[in-house]
């Protein structure tokens, strides 16, 4: 008598499933992209021109600059900028994105995304709209920075080049990562934390500011002053570079006031997120200054209700030397 090759039992119709699952899963995933058909954004930009329309920038990374120097093993493109700016005139940031993905040969992907550039026409008229699309877009990462630019964004993603990075994504990046322990004059925010802000009662978000400077400050020519003139600055000249000092504060989803370096240090400490700092005052016994370095810092704040009105005692403890 022959035998079946495949009994009738439990064990051979379990194989039987597992030769239908190798024969057509190894076959591969029919939505799967391949890493050289991406065109990844480092960068988002986002500025006001008109209650119909938007300016919104992205900034690619151009992987042929990263591979290699030029003539290089890596087969690198010499010359070209390790970023590409793109810069689309939409209505909203997803027919922007619509119109960027009909013209690129590649498939745009955010998994790359470092921040989110708002610009300050922009955030004074309100951001609700536009951080909706962030909030609600599959590939978006909770951890992304939101920053808010003093001026154009379009002009930080274009004219900014970050100092010992290629791409300013990944240096705003860094920047907003690494610890604050000698000048805690930025506040760095994250896109989850800046929409749970902005529509919190009783909290105002804040975010760091973020602008376009010369990589050098301007240096004072004393050669005239010496020659019975007067004092001239005189402004380097050269390639520019992304400054992060100082904070936009918001009131609801509008931007209401920027906030100086040592004013973004203030709101910082008042929301116990410093862990230390430099602070140079003034020793008038010795007629010099000295710097105390703060290791650690505690906050406390107290309400004071009284008939009248509400106040707010601020104590604040801080440990470190001079």
């Amino acid at each position: 008598m022959r035998r079946a090759l495949f009994p009738k039992t439990k064990v051979g119709a379990v194989f039987l499933l597992l030769l239908f699952f190798l024969a057509f899963g190894c076959s591969g995933c029919w939505s799967a992209v391949e890493i050289e058909q991406m065109s990844f954004i480092s960068v988002v930009g986002v500025d006001f021109i008109s209650p119909q329309e938007l300016l919104v920038s992205f900034q690619i990374v151009n992987p042929r600059a990263l591979a290699g120097g030029a003539g290089g093993a890596g087969g690198g493109g010499g010359n070209e900028p390790p970023v590409i700016v793109l810069s689309v005139r939409a209505r909203t940031v997803p027919d922007a994105l619509a119109k960027l993905a009909s013209e690129s040969p590649r498939v745009v992907r955010f998994k790359q995304l470092n921040a989110i550039v708002l610009g300050e026409e922009l955030a004074k008229k309100g951001v609700a709209q536009v951080m909706d699309f962030f909030a609600r877009h599959w590939e978006m990462r909770r951890s992304i920075w939101v920053l808010i630019a003093r001026g154009s964004a379009e002009d930080v993603l274009l004219k900014g080049a970050p100092l010992q990075e290629k791409v300013p994504g990944m240096a705003i990046k860094m920047n907003m990562e690494r610890s604050d322990e000698l000048a805690p004059v930025r506040y760095p925010v994250r896109l989850g934390d800046f929409l749970s802000d902005m529509t919190r009662d009783g909290t105002d978000a804040i975010a760091s500011s973020v602008e376009v400077g010369p990589m050098q400050e301007a240096r004072t020519d004393n050669s005239s002053k010496e020659q019975g003139g007067d004092t001239k600055e005189q402004a380097t000249t050269g390639e520019k570079e992304l400054v992060f000092r100082g904070a936009g504060i918001f009131n609801g989803d509008k931007l209401v006031a920027f906030l100086g370096p040592q004013e973004a240090r203030g709101a910082r400490w008042m929301r116990g997120n410093i862990t230390g700092g430099i602070y140079t005052v003034p020793t008038p016994p010795q007629g010099t200054w000295a710097s105390l370095v703060t290791e650690r810092a505690e906050v406390r704040i107290e309400p004071v209700i009284t008939k009248d009105d509400i106040r707010f005692r601020v104590k604040i403890k801080d440990d470190g030397y001079i």
